[in-house]
């Protein structure tokens, strides 16, 4: 339990100040989230961390090779890894592959719209939406306070990485 939390707060956290600036770290760290939580319950933590890892990888190798390509793939993943940790503060009992799936195709909308943006809003989403999980492992939040450090966590990734836009 405190190493997921602890892994989900690095994670987090760069996420939300990396996100579009280092995009390769961006899609390395949401394909290992994707991957710690798809496989996690099925393989144990151990398998789970390994195979995350290399999913992780192969994203990142992506992200340098076929950009936009990725940045479909990773905001669908964003989107996937972000929303059954935002619902999930609020105690809402739903199928985490459907809230992945909804949660993705959110991810895929936002950044066929506005690109740029799109990868600003759902690196700091994914980021925030993990470190409000470690807050969870560590402190009993409930619905209204995990509201609240989610979107404040939010607004601070996205004027960060606003600000740091060529």
């Amino acid at each position: 339990m405190l190493l997921d939390g602890i892994i989900a707060l690095v994670v987090g956290l760069l996420l939300l100040v990396s996100g579009k600036r280092l995009f390769w770290l961006a899609a390395a760290l949401v394909a290992f989230l994707f991957g710690w939580q798809l496989f996690g319950n099925l393989l144990g933590p151990g398998l789970s961390v390994v195979i995350a890892i290399i999913m992780g990888v192969i994203f990142a190798w992506l992200a340098v090779k076929f950009i936009r390509m990725a940045a479909y793939f990773v905001c669908f993943l964003a989107g996937a890894v972000a929303l059954p940790f935002l619902v999930g503060i609020f105690g809402v009992d739903m199928s985490w592959f459907l809230l992945a799936l909804i949660g993705g195709a959110i991810g895929l909308i936002v950044v066929a719209v506005a690109f740029d943006w799109g990868l600003i809003l759902l690196t700091t989403w994914a980021g925030a939406s993990a470190i409000t999980f470690a807050a969870q492992k560590w402190i009993s939040l409930d619905g209204t306070l995990g509201t609240v450090i989610f979107l404040v966590l939010m607004v601070l990734g996205i004027f960060w990485q606003a600000s740091s836009r060529k």
